[in-house]
């Protein structure tokens, strides 16, 4: 039973929008004033509670709405694609026609209001007095908050580029206007100011916070320092500086960041007392239930829900059509994610020569992940198998009738239903029987930082800084608990088809965790990886006169538009609105 996090914030009303003097004169009788909030260590942890909550890192819920139709974040990548052929997900963002007056893409987040909370807190936290925080407790706030505002940059900078650094709370009434309209700092001064802050960060947090998850600890900054400086080694390595510096890191920084996030990804590993979860012996399982049995093992940090009273959606928006109480199958994994997982007996391809790959057969003898992340036909998934066939074939006629022919989860038994013949397993509650989970009855924690990755991270890391002993040492153990067989420190691999390999490893241990998108871009190969149309596999069952079943496969165009990722996508735009409001920002490149 998860420990909850004590929350008064349904009791009191905070109004700290602002600081003038007229608020800090004129305390509204029938509301928690300023100075109570700042003298009082339960008052002050519930509004640092409130950025947590107010911070973009939570990929489980959808990503707004009607927008996605349910759909969680790598709806927008090579991963998936939105079920739903009315939502703006498919007909506008895939395809990249998209405006940039009002920023309306999914994944834009400006975050100074957070920004501001956070400055503002520093502030008010220092200044406190020891009657209010021991000397540990307000080092321990000030990591959280060193910690919250590292991150929030981050955000924006793997967004923007350059934005403007502000490490202050601004006054309207009192603040330079030099300062209130500040310029956009450049893209390499935004990375070094989340490394400075996520080392102040470390400094102040404690290994763990007893018996309060999802809260900071020194590991989970010293996880964002592993990712962010991987980052920013990426963009100096594989992007161009434009606009003297907004956007772009010179290459010969590049080095000096991938070392900086090998360090800290070899501290986690070494120092942090994490383990690659390894629980259960079906490997497919174990990497399942990595996501559902909420244990604190590998993960470094998460954002924790609540069944029932602070729950999330993602099963409601996520299960296979019959399962569903509304929504449901939002997401479609595409055939190009499935393709990737490799064959179990040889460690190749399926279209590799010699794979071993068997097309009658073909979700067999695969990469444990594949069922781990992905139901695919007649996998057992609460109690059921999901039936995705699209028709029945008996003796040379095709039944595509529902309740007769086409299965109870196929393709084109709804318009809901899956669009490409595959469905999301991936952190979906599974059990003896259909659990039809409702509306925010889910509650399944979000890992945003976990052991996997930072092996992941250092791999890549180690292979970019040309130590690939060193990064097949660090690929082998995330191989090996996914319970691969053949090549598994990718010693047939070497150069730039190890690099790829290491990539491919990364797709696939972090799929469906609002990463391949980022990846992507920042590898600078998105315009390909990002431009396609998504692929599906529509199956044919065949039931002969004794009532066996057996089934064949083909492949197909699924989406109608194709993905565009453009040049210019490689950054999202201020935007006119924001450049409106301060006229010294500077717009991207091609918008």
């Amino acid at each position: 039973m998860k420990k909850r996090i004590n929350i008064i914030l349904a009791v009191i009303t905070l109004s700290l929008t602002s600081c003038t003097k007229d608020f800090l004169n004129e305390p509204p009788l029938d509301r928690i004033t300023e100075n109570d909030v700042w003298n009082d260590k339960a008052l002050t942890d519930a509004y640092l509670f409130q950025i947590y909550e107010d911070m973009p890192w939570d990929y489980l819920k959808d990503f707004g709405g009607g927008a996605g139709g349910g759909a969680q974040r790598d709806a927008l990548s090579d991963l998936a694609m939105s079920t739903y052929s009315w939502t703006p997900a498919t007909n506008q963002f895939r395809p990249g026609i998209w405006g940039t007056a009002n920023n309306s893409w999914p994944m834009d987040w400006w975050g100074y209001s957070n920004l501001w909370k956070i400055n503002y807190s520093i502030k008010n936290i220092e200044l406190a007095g020891s009657t209010v925080f021991t000397t540990e407790e307000r080092n321990h706030r000030l990591g959280e908050l060193y910690f919250l505002r590292a991150f929030s940059y981050f955000e924006m900078v793997k967004r923007y580029g350059g934005v403007p650094i502000i490490l202050e709370a601004q006054n309207p009434d009192t603040t330079p206007e030099e300062e209130y309209f500040p310029k956009r700092n450049t893209e390499k001064e935004v990375y070094d100011q989340v490394l400075t802050d996520v080392q102040l960060a470390y400094d102040l947090l404690p290994h763990r916070w007893s018996g309060q998850k999802g809260r900071a600890s020194k590991w989970a900054a010293k996880s964002l320092e592993s990712r962010a400086s991987l980052y920013a080694a990426s963009i100096a390595k594989y992007g161009t500086v434009q606009l003297n510096g907004l956007v772009g890191i010179a290459a010969s920084d590049a080095n000096e960041y991938y070392q900086i996030s090998l360090n800290a990804s070899n501290k986690i590993i070494t120092e942090g007392g994490f383990v690659l979860f390894d629980k259960y012996p079906n490997k497919a399982d174990n990497y399942a239930n990595l996501f559902v049995d909420e244990t604190e093992e590998e993960s470094i940090f998460m954002k924790i829900w609540l069944p029932f009273e602070k729950g999330h959606s993602y099963d409601l928006h996520n299960v296979p059509f019959s399962y569903r109480v509304d929504w449901g199958s939002s997401m479609s994994p595409t055939k190009q994610l499935v393709d990737s997982y490799e064959i179990l007996s040889t460690g190749l391809f399926p279209s590799d020569s010699g794979s071993g790959y068997d097309e009658n057969n073909p979700w067999e003898n695969r990469d444990p992940r594949l069922r781990g992340t992905i139901l695919t036909n007649n996998d057992m998934f609460q109690g059921s198998p999901v039936e995705i066939w699209y028709g029945t074939n008996r003796e040379g006629v095709v039944d595509t009738e529902r309740g007769t022919g086409v299965g109870k989860d196929g393709i084109g038994i709804h318009p809901d239903a899956t669009k490409t013949g595959f469905y999301v397993r991936k952190y979906l509650q599974d059990g003896g029987a259909p659990l039809f989970i409702k509306e925010y009855y889910s509650g399944q924690d979000c890992i945003l930082f976990r052991l996997g990755e930072i092996y992941l991270n250092a791999a890549e890391a180690a292979f970019e800084l040309g130590q690939e002993d060193s990064a097949r040492n660090f690929i082998e153990s995330i191989r090996t608990r996914a319970g691969l067989q053949q090549n598994l420190r990718l010693q047939a691999q070497s150069g730039i088809d190890l690099r790829d390999r290491i990539r491919n490893e990364r797709k696939l241990e972090l799929a469906f965790e609002d990463q391949r998108y980022w990846d992507v871009r920042r590898w600078r190969i998105a315009t390909e990886a990002l431009s396609i149309k998504a692929q599906g596999v529509k199956t044919l069952r065949h039931v002969d006169l004794s009532g066996n079943s057996t089934f064949t496969y083909e492949f197909f165009d699924a989406e109608s538009l194709q993905m565009n990722f453009d040049e210019r996508h490689y950054y999202l735009p201020i935007g006119q609105n924001r450049i409106n409001n301060n006229n010294r920002l500077i717009e991207n490149p091609l918008y």
